[in-house]
């Protein structure tokens, strides 16, 4: 693939993403991106966006400024829809 900007390949890598939910900041680490390296331009896959918006929803009581490991959203969510019956439990905020 390549950057519609500047033309360049993308490589893949991860990133950090930023994103606010009434008036708080939510960092989510380790969000894999295809990464311009030339001009900066990010892109992230609809699928990853989606993943991104499970995460945000499952960040009900937001008190400060948090950060979540997509890496470890991700693993978690496959195993708990591995096992229906396991009580659904997120240990995803990081200071």
């Amino acid at each position: 693939m390549k950057c519609v900007f500047c033309g360049n390949q993308l490589t893949k890598d991860t990133q950090t993403i930023e994103r606010r939910i009434n008036n708080h900041l939510i960092y989510i680490k380790n969000v894999p991106v295809d990464l311009c390296n030339f001009c900066g331009e990010v892109y992230v896959d609809d699928n990853i966006v989606s993943e991104m918006n499970q995460i945000l929803q499952k960040q009900k009581q937001i008190s400060n400024t948090i950060t979540v490991d997509f890496k470890t959203f991700r693993e978690q969510s496959a195993a708990n829809f591995n096992d229906v019956s396991r009580q659904n439990h997120y240990n995803l905020v990081t200071t």
